[in-house]
């Protein structure tokens, strides 16, 4: 099943690359591409800003528990 954030994002995605072309310059183009165009970058710097440091707690936590387990089945 696809994500269902993908039409979504494909509307900010073509927003970005109407407002990258030049043909127009952020004040003379429509409001909502500019919203749509704002709200995918933000949205895409926040999730890698986020993602990273998440990523690293779920590592942390996996490692703790199979260390856990670990130590409970030799018996230390």
């Amino acid at each position: 099943m696809p994500n269902s954030n993908d039409f979504f994002m494909r509307m900010c995605k073509e927003a970005e690359n109407e407002l990258a072309s030049g043909n127009k310059s952020w004040k003379e183009v429509d409001i909502n591409t500019l919203f749509l165009a704002g709200f995918g970058m933000l949205s895409n710097h926040l999730t890698s800003k986020l993602a990273k440091p998440l990523w690293f707690f779920a590592g942390s936590v996996a490692a703790g528990v199979i260390g856990y387990i670990t130590k409970q089945v030799i018996g230390g």
